[in-house]
């Protein structure tokens, strides 16, 4: 009889650490499901971003200029910034938006900073000779011309 209820004690535990397993496995399966799809879901928003290009910048010596954003992404997006002349001193413009540029399409942003009439005055040099500018993301801390 000791046998028989060793025998039965054995089994219950048995199926209670197998029924644990089967559970257990059950919540694994059921946490790397929920994964795989947070995965896709990233993978999807990625793919489908907005991609805005440094804009496309053009400025005379008396501070005129406007810059151009394109998207190349398939949702539409907005970019922010600022233009940063360099010479003898620093000149920034206000912070000025690209708008919601569309997909595949081009939005045109003017700006002026009057500063740099005087900042960039070369006499008949080009005012390139004396400053230059570029770009400046907002928020980032990245540049480009």
């Amino acid at each position: 009889m000791n046998i028989t209820l060793n025998t039965k004690i054995v089994a219950i535990v048995g199926g209670i650490v197998a029924a644990g397993v089967v559970i257990g496995g059950g919540h694994v399966a059921h946490n790397n499901h929920k994964a795989a799809e947070a995965k896709k879901a990233a993978e999807a928003a990625y793919a489908n971003r907005p991609i805005i290009e440094h804009p496309a910048c053009v400025m005379n010596g008396r501070g005129e200029g406007d810059c151009k954003f394109t998207n190349t992404g398939k949702t539409a997006g907005a970019q922010c910034g600022y233009i940063e002349v360099q010479g003898p001193g620093i000149a920034k413009s206000e912070q000025f938006c690209s708008g919601s540029v569309q997909p595949y399409s081009t939005n045109n942003v003017e700006f002026d900073i009057p500063a740099v009439n005087e900042l960039c005055d070369n006499g008949f040099e080009s005012w390139t000779e004396k400053c230059e500018f570029t770009f400046v993301l907002s928020g980032t801390g990245k540049d480009s011309v």
